[in-house]
């Protein structure tokens, strides 16, 4: 089969391998049909030797497939159902995905990193290919309901598996009420993905704060009632004036670098919530605003997506049309050029947004 893999710093290549066995008894493979790009898959072949990976490790951790066969301890699945998987495998019956923190799971990890070593040993299993194998396949793998089972439908629910998720994961954290006001600062494919999921929870006014005009053109048909890029106006001045000096009632930030938490946090009116995804904090030092969170009441939320705790609600959502995730998606390339894929998404000039993969 063939699969994208590491090759050296900010390099894959599209290779022939062999298809991925059953290796036990709760594993599934799953014939890819769609897979996503993630900005996270640029940082880590970016850096690749820092993130542990090695020459012919598979990448990518967002997929949706067709079962093509399951291990005997398999009882929610069938051969032939479509899916889609979390981005993180997870056991489904630890302590932490017993409690809805399926993201801390005692023994998972993420699709196409070094964390998916010890359920396999070399077999490390990427999702940018033509199968893939995973474990924990009863509570790594969902069903699709029957009004999104169709090629056509891919680019739908592709995102649930971890951009959208983790804007919902977001606006659900930032506390977002009927008729308030909510800023959601980057404009990638999460920060779009908190956008439309914001709307879900009925705020009056939803703005985005981004670099990009195409992205905040494309935000205003998605959710957004107001844009603003902050390369050409000041965004915490724009958010002051159209809530009378006060400030948002809910942050939802997907950028989280220095410039981001501090805008943030001077965004928002005593009493708010400021939900942090991104992570730009990683790359420099970030002060910690905790003297003027604590005077003034404001409540910050961090955290990595959860997502198996998300599907069940998710699914249903776009079957019914409420929301379209599909519109993140820019590019869709065959997986034969992968390649020209990640380099279309590093060129922030060439209007990319997200890139999906078609095997």
């Amino acid at each position: 089969m063939k699969a994208v893999v590491y090759k050296e710093r900010a390099k894959i290549e599209v290779v022939d391998i062999p298809k991925p066995q059953l290796l036990k008894d709760d594993d599934v493979i799953v014939r890819i049909t769609l897979a996503g790009v993630c900005g996270a898959d640029l940082e880590f072949t970016q850096n690749g030797p820092e993130m542990g990976l090695f020459k012919g490790m598979r990448i990518g951790h967002e997929f949706v497939g067709i079962v093509d066969q399951v291990g005997k301890d398999i009882h929610s699945l069938k051969v032939g159902d479509r899916v889609i998987a979390s981005a993180m495998f997870i056991d489904g019956d630890c302590y932490y995905c017993k409690r809805d923190l399926p993201s801390a799971c005692d023994h998972g990890g993420l699709f196409g990193t070094p964390l998916f070593a010890e359920h396999g040993g070399d077999d490390i299993q990427g999702g940018q290919a033509e199968f893939i194998r995973v474990p924990y396949g009863n509570s790594s793998l969902f069903k699709l309901p029957e009004g999104l089972t169709g090629d056509e439908h891919d680019t739908k629910v592709l995102p649930l598996g971890d951009n959208f998720a983790t804007g919902y994961h977001g606006a659900l954290n930032a506390n977002i009420k009927t008729g308030e006001t909510v800023v959601v600062i980057g404009d990638g494919a999460v920060g779009l993905s908190a956008v439309m999921a914001a709307t879900l929870f009925g705020p009056s006014t939803i703005i985005l704060v981004g670099r990009h005009d195409s992205r905040l053109e494309l935000a205003k048909t998605i959710g957004a009632t107001h844009i603003v890029n902050s390369k050409n106006e000041d965004p915490v001045a724009f958010v002051k004036s159209l809530t009378d000096g006060r400030g948002a009632n809910s942050i939802i930030d997907s950028v989280g670098n220095k410039t981001a938490i501090a805008q943030g946090m001077e965004m928002t009116q005593a009493g708010a919530s400021i939900s942090v995804l991104g992570f730009g904090h990683l790359y420099e030092p970030v002060e910690q605003p905790y003297s003027s969170a604590l005077f003034r009441n404001i409540t910050i939320h961090t955290g990595v997506v959860n997502v198996a705790a998300y599907m069940e609600k998710l699914l249903p959502i776009v079957e019914r049309g409420v929301i379209d995730p599909s519109k993140i998606f820019t590019d869709i390339l065959p997986l034969s050029e992968a390649e020209k894929g990640y380099d279309l998404m590093r060129d922030r000039s060439s209007g990319t947004l997200k890139v999906a993969l078609r095997p």
